[in-house]
């Protein structure tokens, strides 16, 4: 009997965790807006983009990209009704050197398509997998290190 009740516990724990902050997907073009930073940046194939001789899929973890870059802050913005929306990439306190720090490091216009391709302007394409009120991934087929690989990228609302 007691094996039972410690399923039965188990069971009931398990299924009253909710998706409870999965942003709705009706609601994903404002919930967009704001600032995210970097949580974790991975490839689908083992890449060497620092030229060290190592090659890793973890891009965050490791020092396949410089910690400036890591740094990176990342807004999504509102242009107002039936213009395109706002992208920017800004240096937060670490600067690469090329920009100075809270300085923009990259500008584009995307909009959200079927709540589920954000379309930039100027970068390729970026797929929603996951979203909550505090979590982003998002997937871009990119080409690194001579060969074509699709990057995971997660943020974090900050």
């Amino acid at each position: 009997m007691r094996k039972y009740t410690i399923t039965v516990g188990v069971i009931l724990v398990i299924s009253s965790c909710s998706k409870d902050d999965d942003v709705s997907i009706n609601d994903r073009k404002e919930a967009l807006f704001g600032q995210w930073e970097y949580e974790a940046i991975e490839s689908n194939t083992a890449v060497d983009i620092n030229g060290d001789g190592t090659v890793n899929i973890d891009l965050y973890n490791t020092n396949e990209i410089r910690q400036c870059l890591k740094d990176n802050l990342t807004f999504f913005a509102s242009r107002g009704e039936g213009e395109p929306n706002a992208f920017t990439i800004n240096e937060n306190g670490l600067s690469c050197g090329e920009v100075d720090s809270y300085e923009n490091v990259e500008s584009d216009r995307y909009e959200l398509i079927n709540n589920e391709i954000l379309h930039f302007e100027n970068r390729n394409d970026m797929l929603i997998i996951e979203f909550t009120k505090n979590q982003l991934v998002l997937e871009q087929d990119d080409f690194l290190d001579d060969q074509h690989v699709v990057i995971t990228y997660t943020y974090k609302r900050s």
